[in-house]
């Protein structure tokens, strides 16, 4: 047999890679498909090439081809935390927690201090509505990233839906004070406000950030998570979809 999966290519990221990661990063995710296509293609053992054309392809929500991408990487690099987290991600937006949580596991297996394996297996737990178990994450996450804004964000959240939501909008509404990033908490906020009937201020959180036709579908959809939430149902997977 062939064993093209032997190792995976260890040095540093081409150019070709680097001016994909800069397009990657300013969410054009068909430039950087295309650049780490092309990277990938002179180096069919590269990790990174590998992991960044899976990470594009989510982007543009070709899962089938971040699939493909990730896979491949995760034959060169087992243990790859990297990898793991992106499998974890996708498997994720494909509806499949349980998958993803799996595959968060193995990434903090790898490096028991990875911010992202944390906040992705949380946050996958809170779609399932197993909001304890997430919240015992978050706080493990805490204790080596205390003031991480976004685990501190989604930790609010996490307590807004398992009933907390006197705690966990205190906290949102302390996390909105921070100037320079304030605004990405304008969403869960929205939802806390919702959950706890206060539409007009749910509103007020999603102006400006959505047209006004979309503002009326989301707060629609919160308002039916809003009675199974005080029928006591889980609303998890209604929130994160």
């Amino acid at each position: 047999m062939d064993a093209p999966f032997a190792t995976a290519r260890k040095s540093a990221p081409s150019e070709t890679e680097q001016v994909a990661q800069a397009a990657y990063s300013i969410g054009d995710y068909q430039e950087s498909a295309r650049l780490y296509e092309l990277a990938a293609g002179r180096d069919p053992r590269s990790v990174e090439a590998l992991l960044g054309l899976g990470r594009s392809y989510i982007g543009l929500g070709q899962y089938s081809r971040a699939s493909n991408a990730l896979t491949r990487a995760h034959d060169l690099s087992k243990n790859n935390a990297d990898v793991l987290n992106e499998l974890g991600t996708l498997a994720l937006m494909q509806m499949h927690p349980k998958v993803a949580i799996e595959h968060f596991d193995r990434a903090l297996r790898s490096d028991r201090k990875n911010l992202s394996a944390f906040t992705g297996k949380a946050v996958s737990l809170d779609y399932l509505s197993r909001h304890a178990e997430a919240q015992a994450v978050y706080s493990d996450a805490l204790t080596y990233y205390p003031t991480n804004f976004a685990l501190l964000n989604n930790f609010a959240l996490s307590k807004v839906l398992s009933g907390d939501i006197g705690g966990g909008t205190a906290l949102m509404e302390e996390l909105l004070r921070d100037p320079s990033r304030g605004d990405t908490v304008r969403a869960n906020m929205a939802i806390a406000y919702a959950l706890d009937g206060r539409t007009r201020d749910a509103r007020a959180m999603l102006e400006g950030t959505m047209s006004s036709g979309d503002i009326d579908v989301t707060l629609r959809h919160y308002a039916n998570a809003r009675e199974a939430y005080l029928l006591g149902k889980p609303i998890g997977y209604m929130i994160f979809n």
